[in-house]
């Protein structure tokens, strides 16, 4: 069993965020003040299903201690109160606000196709009850909160990145502070997010008991690196042109 949790860590770090070029561009400081808007407009709609797809998989965990951790991370998500800070998903609109996105804007894009089939992946693998519960443990779950950490050549992190090369302020910079702080010593993306990839962890080794219930969730972690690689390349693709200038806060605040 150990071996297929190990199994699964090693697809993730595989194809961890890093590997993507748009993570690469971003992390370079070299993205442009449209890539990072279209960046929060398009991860938004995925972020916005995270807390119904966990409580998804809670509602079907019979054992207290693991289900009061996925319920601890869903409060947390959802109110920011065990970190002292606020809604996680309202600080992800505040450095789209930074970056000068409206919440009028997020709401009224259209979906991209690959952003689209990423949240049908999701929801499909968490809240569809005749799909076991495993399969959105492995692919939403441990694939979001088991991320290694996202570091650029130079040993920075993203939050080091967006506070100081692109210059944003701390509420511009705070939702990076609990989803990508780590540094290259680390072996999580975040100090909550670890805690969460563990409980993750424990869920796989426990419930996903039989070769048929490893197989899927195998399965359903390779198709959701595939369509999340896919999502990060659609906005890379359509957002991006080397001709325009690099993002800097201190320039469009001016």
């Amino acid at each position: 069993m150990t071996d297929f949790v190990e199994t699964l860590d090693r697809m993730i770090a595989e194809r961890k965020k890093m590997t993507s070029p748009l993570y690469q561009l971003i992390m370079s400081g070299k993205a442009t003040q449209r890539l990072l808007q279209n960046f929060v407009i398009h991860r938004w709609p995925i972020k916005n299903f995270w807390t119904r797809n966990i409580l998804g998989i809670a509602s079907r965990i019979d054992d207290y201690e693991l289900r009061i951790s996925l319920v601890e991370n869903i409060y947390e998500e959802e109110t920011g109160r065990l970190t002292d800070s606020r809604r996680h998903l309202l600080s992800f609109v505040d450095f789209g606000n930074s970056v000068g996105v409206t919440m009028d804007d997020i709401q009224a894009a259209p979906l991209l196709p690959e952003t689209q089939a990423v949240i049908d992946h999701n929801v499909g693998v968490c809240n569809n009850t005749a799909v076991h519960f495993t399969a959105g443990v492995a692919s939403v779950l441990l694939l979001m909160e088991g991320q290694p950490p996202i570091v650029n050549p130079q040993k920075r992190s993203m939050l080091d990145v967006m506070r100081d090369v692109y210059q944003l302020p701390p509420e511009g910079y705070d939702y990076f502070v609990h989803h990508a702080s780590s540094t290259e010593g680390d072996d999580h993306v975040s100090e909550l997010e670890d805690e969460h990839a563990s409980v993750a962890r424990e869920l796989l080794r426990r419930y996903a008991n039989t070769p048929e219930l490893q197989d899927q969730c195998v399965r359903m972690l390779s198709r959701a690196l595939d369509l999340r690689h896919a999502h990060f390349d659609a906005m890379l693709r359509n957002f991006y042109d080397p001709a325009e200038a690099p993002f800097r806060y201190q320039d469009v605040a001016a």
